[in-house]
């Protein structure tokens, strides 16, 4: 339980991006609905990323497993439909919202992702530690510089630093080989052939990470994206670990061009839906770089920038105020580095 413990805690701090995307109370359906998509592909809804789950002859294969203290339930609503093994879990991206049940998953099967997931996940406590002393660092520099030392300012301060040691402490204790990463790996594109279905899985150009997967079941015309498209919601754009809105575009375009117009397409989060619905997401980032694109060249700061843009015809999104303001000056910095 404590490496357990340890572990979560490590992809908790990274993965701010899983309260980013959820946009609503984590409770509020739950937390497992199960949607039949076709005569064998599911998607289950629950507390993180939507779950892809294609039933074969052969075994089930599964697609991303949300956080680790729900991958036992989801386990238990995959024997709802199957009693096949699990022949393959596959990850769109490292953010643990979507990777956190692999330390469960990973006793039973084989899990296949993009080369940058397994670097991000295996990076993960080095990167812990590096942000967190870092951040203890600027902490303690407040506290020295405040007027008022009894203050509760200073005394939450405080209370930070207690929480950014135990989790430096956490990290260190971590061992790589205990960090459940993919086994397989690829750069490009893999398929995979379970039961007489074929799974495309590949990786076009950098957008929500720089090592995001489509899964594509040609037969049934079903493609998950993982977080490259979040339905109705606002993105998180993690440019921390790669992510490009220029090239998500890029990566947009030629799902749209591979995949069968009549396609159903499960999203990161938010309701499974058409290819339509992915268009107008694609359409949400052209505008949004659009808009900050005018707002450069008129001379704005990012301040303004970030103030001033508003884009009304997406305030109904999930997350819409504070994910625009996010995302303006995420694109700002992005233009102005020429990235």
């Amino acid at each position: 339980m404590k490496k357990l413990f340890a572990v979560t805690i490590i992809f908790f701090l990274l993965i701010v991006s899983a309260l980013a995307h959820d946009g609503v109370n984590r409770q509020d359906k739950g937390p497992f609905t199960l949607k039949k998509l076709t005569d064998d592909v599911y998607v289950l809804y629950g507390r993180g990323g939507n779950i892809g789950i294609c039933v074969t002859p052969e075994g089930v294969v599964v697609i991303d497993d949300q956080f680790a203290d729900l991958a036992p339930g989801i386990a238990a609503q995959i024997k709802t439909i199957s009693d096949k093994p699990i022949k393959f879990l596959i990850n769109t991206h490292h953010h643990f919202d979507h990777t956190g049940g692999n330390e469960f998953f990973i006793k039973m099967t084989t899990i296949v992702a993009h080369d940058n997931v397994r670097k991000h996940m295996l990076a993960a406590p080095q990167e812990t530690i590096d942000n967190q002393t870092a951040r203890i660092q600027r902490l303690e520099k407040q506290i020295a510089e405040a007027k008022d030392p009894q203050s509760k300012e200073v005394a939450d301060m405080k209370g930070q630093i207690e929480t950014a040691k135990k989790n430096v402490e956490a990290a260190r204790a971590i061992k790589i080989s205990e960090v459940p990463a993919p086994n397989i790996t690829f750069s490009r594109e893999m398929r995979i052939y379970v039961g007489g279905k074929e799974i495309q899985i590949f990786h076009a150009k950098r957008g929500h990470t720089d090592g995001d997967s489509i899964i594509y079941f040609p037969k049934e015309k079903v493609a998950h994206l993982g977080d490259l498209f979040v339905n109705r919601r606002m993105p998180f754009i993690d440019r921390a670990h790669g992510a490009s809105t220029a090239e998500w575009v890029e990566t947009l375009d030629a799902v749209l061009s591979r995949i069968d117009p009549a396609s159903q397409v499960i999203p990161g989060h938010g309701d499974a839906g058409t290819v339509a619905d992915l268009k107008a997401f694609r359409q949400y980032m052209v505008d949004l770089r659009a808009a900050v694109k005018q707002a450069i060249e008129a001379g704005r700061t990012r301040e303004q920038a970030v103030k001033e843009i508003q884009l009304p015809q997406y305030s109904s999104h999930i997350g819409y105020a504070q994910g625009l303001a996010g995302n303006v000056g995420i694109v700002y910095d992005e233009m102005k580095e020429g990235k």
